[in-house]
């Protein structure tokens, strides 16, 4: 956990807070509250987002009306690490080209990062390409 990169102290501090009150350090508690605490709004209503005595995602947040274009691509893609989730009436919202399309997108590359690391590992350097002769 060390080599996270965080947005900010307060996206730190979030996540550590965040993990220390989960049921379970697990990848999927762990990528969820690292991108829940990527933006201060998010930070600020999860408790409208996650269900801490229930353990699980509150879809019906996403229509609070704190949520602004970025928040909710925030909340989508934190919502699909956890378990998969998308909202059946706005299934395309999920992809990536909506998803990534914002200042958020390093971060959210983070977040896969931590729920798939078995995935993301650092491929070695590129051999140089020997070109066919003609």
């Amino acid at each position: 956990m060390s080599d996270l990169r965080f947005a900010s102290p307060e996206h730190r501090d979030f996540f550590l807070d965040m993990m220390s009150e989960a049921r379970r350090n697990d990848c999927y508690h762990r990528a969820f509250f690292y991108v829940m605490g990527i933006a201060p709004e998010t930070r600020a209503n999860i408790r409208q987002m996650f269900d801490f005595k229930q353990d699980c995602i509150e879809p019906d947040g996403m229509h609070g009306g704190w949520q602004t274009s970025g928040t909710v691509r925030v909340c989508r893609l934190a919502f699909n690490l956890w378990n998969g989730y998308t909202d059946p009436e706005h299934s395309n919202a999920y992809s990536p080209e909506d998803l990534f399309c914002c200042e958020f997108a390093p971060y959210f590359m983070e977040g896969v990062k931590i729920r798939y690391p078995e995935y993301c590992r650092e491929l070695p350097p590129a051999k140089k390409q020997v070109e066919p002769a003609r």
